[in-house]
């Protein structure tokens, strides 16, 4: 213990490896010690309790997003919410393997689906492995968890026909260009609203998908495509070649001005007015889930249709290919029974 020039005595400890000071304005000496003696106490009570969950989910927050994508930061924030409302005031010592799976299990129970019980799962483990990593906790609470199965996904559906003539027909509306666009090149919304006009080759008959748009707030931004196989050259259908405008090579194809990408209200806004005048209630991804059926109706190769969809897994397209060939098997049996009762019941 010592005396400071301030008339503050200080004292310097270490505890559990770490050096730690405390300071007292006692008067005397023998105050100071009892006042250090308190202050030690209280130190050793809360290294012994951690930290709240809620205070490691803020510093992994400030660590991990500089280095990942704004959408996936994003995401993250939406289910680091929802865990740290439930694990409010636990501290992150006291967090059980059975505290995260009731914690899981309720999602499943408020009919949440497989996926974002997963997901939520995911951010859990990388909290706690940052935890784990900074010494705050001991043991992985998470290590031997599997999630359990929540509401089955809904397949995305291609259009109907009807629809699909309908997205035809409204080519003329006033923003029934970018649908029309995507039901004839299966692009990801955002790798539509990145096209420059340098980007169509029209004497190769190509798009050539380098980039994609996402959305910080109402702000648009560029990337790089979801993942190196979304880099790639797109055949564009004679039926869109001649629909495709002219413009300069830097200007943006879906634009106000040809300037810069779409923001996120004015793209909702043209898709809300686009649905309200042709009474389709579409998203862009079932557009892309059309083109797929297009594809594979076409008599596409699983491997050419992986390339032009942009997937890095084949077995996505087969999944989807799968889906389309399981579905056409379905409306054929229902013709064959509409044929043979009508026809082949009284013979």
């Amino acid at each position: 213990m010592k005396k400071r020039k301030d008339g503050r005595y200080c004292k310097v400890i270490t505890y559990n490896g770490k050096r730690v000071t405390f300071y007292s304005r006692a008067a005397t000496e023998a105050e100071a010690q009892r006042d250090f003696n308190k202050q030690l106490l209280t130190y050793k009570e809360k290294e012994e309790k951690g930290k709240l969950f809620k205070d490691v989910a803020d510093e992994w927050e400030q660590e991990h997003y500089p280095k990942i994508a704004y959408t996936t930061a994003h995401r993250y924030s939406i289910f680091l919410k929802h865990i740290v409302e439930n694990f409010e005031g636990m501290y992150i010592k006291d967090i059980t393997a059975l505290d995260i799976e009731r914690h899981l299990d309720t999602l499943a129970a408020q009919r949440y689906s497989s996926k974002t019980i997963k997901d939520q799962l995911s951010v859990i483990r990388l909290v706690f492995k940052y935890a784990y990593i900074k010494g705050y906790v001991t043991v992985d609470a998470t290590r031997y968890i599997t999630p359990p199965k929540g509401k089955p996904s809904t397949p995305r559906e291609a259009l109907t026909e009807d629809e699909v003539k309908t997205v035809i027909d409204s080519i003329n509306c006033r923003y029934g260009f970018l649908p029309y666009f995507l039901l004839y090149t299966g692009l990801r919304c955002g790798e539509a609203l990145a096209l420059q006009h340098k980007d169509i080759d029209r004497i190769n008959r190509e798009i050539h998908v380098t980039k994609s748009v996402y959305h910080e707030g109402n702000k648009p931004k560029l990337k790089t495509t979801k993942t190196q196989s979304g880099i790639r050259d797109v055949i564009i259908p004679d039926v869109l070649l001649d629909k495709i405008p002219s413009g300069k090579p830097n200007d943006y194809l879906f634009s106000v001005d040809g300037s810069r990408p779409l923001s996120y209200s004015s793209y909702q806004k043209r898709w809300n007015r686009y649905r309200e005048e042709t009474g389709l209630n579409i998203t862009a991804h079932q557009l892309r889930h059309t083109y797929a059926t297009i594809l594979f109706e076409a008599g596409i190769d699983v491997k050419d249709a992986q390339h032009l969809m942009g997937h890095s897994d084949i077995t996505v397209t087969q999944n989807i290919y799968t889906h389309i060939r399981a579905n056409r098997m379905h409306d054929t049996a229902n013709k064959l029974n509409a044929y043979t009762a009508e026809n082949l019941t009284n013979i």
